[in-house]
């Protein structure tokens, strides 16, 4: 960690939320929800961490969170890690290579030419029109679990936040911690894409009505991207968070 880092991490937490308050009032991106959630919760899952900036950003605004993350591909976890470690966070930091799915299994990784783009679906047309620029460049095997059974086995009895980025399965990750987001989960913080699956398929609809199911409703929106030759089909994600009703 440098000096300058650590300089920032004695100072009271109390003055760097005031500063983080101030640099970030004017803004509606994730820094903004941030701000908005309760700054003591203690356990934080990152669910399709990639190279770990959020993952940062919890450990740094949540000073009192244990941070749970996950991710399957072999160098954005490794570069995960390393990220997390040269930051000096190691000490609240859990991290987990592999995925969350609604069955134990193996499954093929896309891996895309842009960070945070992977996914185990392949490129369908309405994500390449909006996205012409990402490509993949490989596949990669990972494995997956159900969040049901991890939370199960390592007896983690509450979750303050959820955080939810997984390109495209993430009713699959749902559904396999029904048992869990009903139970012990306060906050979800989902990203709900509008092109990884074809508009007509509903997919996101079919989202907000399992969060509905599990007890959850939606709190703020933010992140809104909006891109795409098609002057029609210009909304293509948002970020949303959910609590619990």
């Amino acid at each position: 960690m440098s000096l300058k880092q650590r300089l920032k991490d004695a100072l009271p937490h109390e003055f760097k939320r005031a500063v983080r308050e101030y640099r970030h009032r004017d803004e509606d991106g994730i820094y903004k929800a941030l701000l908005s959630l309760d700054q003591d919760m203690r356990t934080i899952f990152d669910v399709g961490a990639n190279v770990g900036n959020l993952s940062l950003a919890f450990l740094r605004w949540f000073p009192k969170a244990q941070v749970y993350a996950f991710e399957p591909g072999e160098s954005m976890f490794e570069r995960l890690c390393a990220n997390v470690e040269s930051a000096g966070f190691a000490d609240r930091f859990h991290p987990h290579r592999l995925g969350f799915f609604d069955k134990t299994a193996e499954a093929d990784l896309h891996l895309a030419s842009q960070d945070g783009a992977s996914s185990m679906l392949e490129i369908g047309d309405a994500y390449s029109t909006a996205n012409p620029h990402i490509e993949t460049k490989a596949t990669e095997r990972i494995s997956l679990v159900r969040m049901d059974d991890f939370v199960r086995e390592t007896g983690i009895e509450k979750i303050d936040l959820v955080k939810i980025d997984v390109e495209g399965v993430e009713a699959e990750v749902l559904l396999g911690g029904s048992e869990t987001f009903r139970e012990r989960v306060d906050t979800v913080i989902l990203e709900v894409s509008f092109v990884r699956h074809e508009r007509s398929e509903g997919a996101y609809l079919r989202l907000f009505e399992t969060m509905h199911s599990l007890g959850f409703a939606p709190a703020m929106l933010f992140d809104i991207e909006q891109g795409g030759p098609d002057p029609k089909w210009k909304l293509t994600q948002v970020d949303c968070i959910f609590r619990k009703f």
